[in-house]
């Protein structure tokens, strides 16, 4: 009975698994529903034939890809070095949209966009941390906080409390800035604060900030300028320099070029062989003082008044202006910049906690701690950590949702050679500050544990992502097997590409052409004086040597083969009362040109070396066409031509969207009864399974009284 049963359960999936094959190429089985996902993704917007021509011809072709593929891979193409580094790039690139959020991407992107219109002016003061003081930090700072609630001068406490270095020369000013200059918390700070007010304690890599707004203005956008700097010379008097850069002035109220007294005097050496010219600038770019003149001139080609920065004397030349780009414009460098931005720890957060959720990840505490005592008995001993775990230790994570046991667990071990990888950072540190820098390599471990996890199963979770990720590698071992076997062979088969031109000649015949020669004169008298000289039979290099002898502006001459259809022109011209009625040296006007009939080509057989692009081309299609029939016979192809009929019924729908993912699932519920239930049901019971629940790893072994 249970024989029968077996019988009848291989049965149900082999049937299962025909209803949703729709062709078999050799082993290579096509799900339906992949199939038709491909074409959907495939399908040109521009495609105007029936749905059932359209479905067919892409399955012809798939079929064919598919039989390449298949062949490549008997040829163990897939497992050359250089394949899988190929594979390896493209599959990181394609991973990347999945392990980010969009959603916080995108308010991330709108939000740099808008701040952009603005600009701040802030004041700070900051007070710096180190590992383990925060608290004490904090204190400060919000007794600071509240001193300036009760009115206090901000400069005064500035000048009092700050430990950023520069508020002895900006008593805490830090001038006016956009989004995308400051770290995103400092940023986020001040484009949240009312101008006038001061605002809540702000914490950065750099330590905890107070901000207070000075003011805001719409973004000036960017300049470009050109200018002449004469630098203060320290061992003449100052006034020297003035007197120079007055002087360019003068002459430049005079009218002399800017870019030749930028190229003669100017100390910028890097900027005065172009003029003086800088590249765009926008605020904070340069030192407040050239912003300021440099955005004050309104014209392009206005140039300032001399004056002084702490590089010398300066004069400016407005060049162009423009304001903030479109959204559109600058969106893709925006999301450059925020990848690269502090706010992208943000998107990450999202993603890692995500991900968190999804897989069931919890961690062992107290392997953790055993972990971290351990490292300190190795770092007094000054013994390799990795010694200390013959095995792999103790579980430091589990996930609860991941039911391949090979993923499932990560160990004490794991992390130890995780940190190897980081032994000249770790090297000659204090035993204090390792542990400092193992606290942020931990944290660092966990995020890049669940990102591999993740990237590890994309193609499980994601139909769109298998799909593409499929496509690309199919795509990369089609191509390398075309290259050898069709595009390479029809070049470097000189022999073969004879015989086929020969054996094809009547598929390339030039028609009956004529052969033109174009005499472009430069005005009417040249013309009529050219149209003379064709007349008395003169040669044409009689002909250019005597009309140009004065200027070679006076008559270009060119020519050109062509046969009916080729050129409306010649078509309305010369070809109009039939290439039987032509002579040759007929003349024909059209405008300043005479169009000379130089001499009639009857049809023949275009030759090899004359069309060796097209014939190359021909070639290869043929050996291609001759390879897909020993590819068939090879590998036998197979269309479920009722499921092929129901689709194209159903114009290409999906029967059924139910797919559910092998390896992982939600937990149902986070008591501890359900998770152990639920790992049991998965694992069975064991003393090597394990599950975690609330900071602690469980083993599912049931011990009996």
């Amino acid at each position: 009975m249970k024989k029968k049963l077996l019988l009848y359960s291989i049965f149900f999936i082999l049937l299962c698994q025909s209803q949703n094959t729709l062709f078999n190429v050799g082993d290579f089985e096509m799900d339906y529903k992949d199939f038709i996902l491909n074409y959907q993704k495939n399908k040109l917007d521009s495609d105007t034939l029936e749905f059932s021509q359209s479905f067919n011809e892409y399955l012809d072709l798939y079929i064919k890809f598919k039989l390449k593929v298949i062949e490549a891979k008997s040829m163990g193409l897939d497992t050359f070095p250089s394949f899988e580094r190929e594979l390896e790039g493209y599959r990181k690139q394609l991973v990347k949209p999945y392990l980010t959020d969009t959603k916080v991407s995108k308010m991330l992107l709108e939000e740099a966009y808008e701040r952009l219109k603005e600009e701040v002016s802030v004041s700070h003061i900051l007070l710096q941390t180190n590992k383990g003081d925060d608290e004490e930090v904090f204190e400060r700072a919000n007794m600071i906080k509240k001193r300036l609630d009760n009115g206090e001068d901000f400069v005064k406490l500035a000048m009092l409390f700050s430990e950023d270095p520069s508020v002895k020369d900006n008593n805490g000013n830090l001038g006016y800035f956009s989004a995308l200059y400051m770290v995103y918390p400092f940023e986020s700070a001040a484009y949240n604060t009312e101008k006038g007010m001061i605002s809540d304690i702000v914490k950065t890599r750099f330590g905890y900030h107070i901000l207070k707004v000075n003011d805001r203005r719409p973004s000036r956008g960017e300049v470009k300028v050109a200018h002449i700097l004469i630098r203060n010379d320290l061992n003449k008097n100052i006034s020297s320099s003035q007197d120079k850069i007055n002087e360019i002035y003068d002459s430049l109220n005079l009218g002399a070029s800017f870019e030749e007294l930028a190229k003669k005097y100017s100390d910028d050496k890097k900027s005065s062989v172009n003029g003086g010219e800088l590249e765009w600038f926008g605020t904070n770019k340069m030192v407040k003082s050239f912003e300021d003149v440099s955005f004050s001139l309104k014209k392009a080609g206005e140039f300032s008044s001399p004056f002084q920065t702490e590089f010398g004397w300066h004069i400016v030349k407005l060049v162009d202006k423009k304001s903030l780009p479109s959204f559109d414009e600058v969106e893709q460098s925006l999301k450059k910049r925020i990848e690269r931005d502090s706010r992208s720890k943000m998107t990450r957060e999202v993603v890692i906690n995500r991900l968190k959720n999804e897989w069931g990840f919890h961690e062992n505490i107290n392997s953790k701690k055993m972990f971290y005592k351990l490292l300190k008995e190795n770092l007094d001993n000054k013994k390799s950590l990795l010694e200390s775990f013959p095995q792999r230790g103790k579980i430091m994570f589990v996930f609860n949702n991941m039911f391949d046991e090979g993923q499932r667990y990560i160990f004490q071990k794991d992390f130890a050679e995780y940190l190897s990888g980081f032994s000249s950072r770790l090297r000659d540190k204090s035993s204090s500050n390792i542990i400092n820098i193992v606290d942020e390599l931990y944290e660092t471990f966990k995020e890049s544990v669940l990102l591999e996890i993740e990237s590890a199963n994309l193609e499980e979770k994601y139909d769109d992502f298998r799909l593409l990720y499929n496509e690309y590698r199919d795509g990369i071992l089609m191509y390398q097997l075309q290259k050898e076997e069709v595009w390479d062979l029809a070049v470097k088969d000189t022999v073969g590409l004879e015989n086929f031109y020969n054996l094809n000649k009547g598929n390339y015949i030039w028609p009956d052409r004529i052969k033109i020669r174009f005499y472009d004169c430069k005005d009417k008298k040249i013309f009529g004086k050219t149209k003379r000289k064709l007349r008395r039979n003169i040669t044409e290099s009689e002909i250019i040597n005597e009309i140009n002898f004065s200027s070679e502006l006076n008559l270009n001459v060119s020519s050109m083969t062509y046969s009916q259809g080729d050129d409306a022109r010649i078509d309305s011209l010369v070809f109009k009362p039939g290439i039987q009625s032509l002579n040759e040296k007929q003349i024909f006007e059209s405008g300043l040109t005479l169009i000379y009939v130089d001499s009639i080509l009857p049809s023949s057989f275009k030759k090899l070396n004359e069309i060796k692009g097209l014939i190359i081309s021909d070639y290869q299609n043929k050996l291609e066409k001759d390879w897909i029939k020993k590819l068939e016979k090879k590998y036998p192809v197979n269309i479920n031509n009722d499921l092929l009929s129901s689709i194209i019924n159903n114009k290409g729908k999906i029967f059924s969207d139910e797919k559910k993912h092998p390896n992982k699932q939600k937990e149902k519920s986070s008591s501890f009864s359900n998770i152990f239930s639920e790992t049991v049901r998965t694992f069975g019971s064991s003393k090597n399974t394990f599950f975690g629940w609330n900071g602690q790893i469980y083993t599912t072994e049931i011990i009996s009284d």
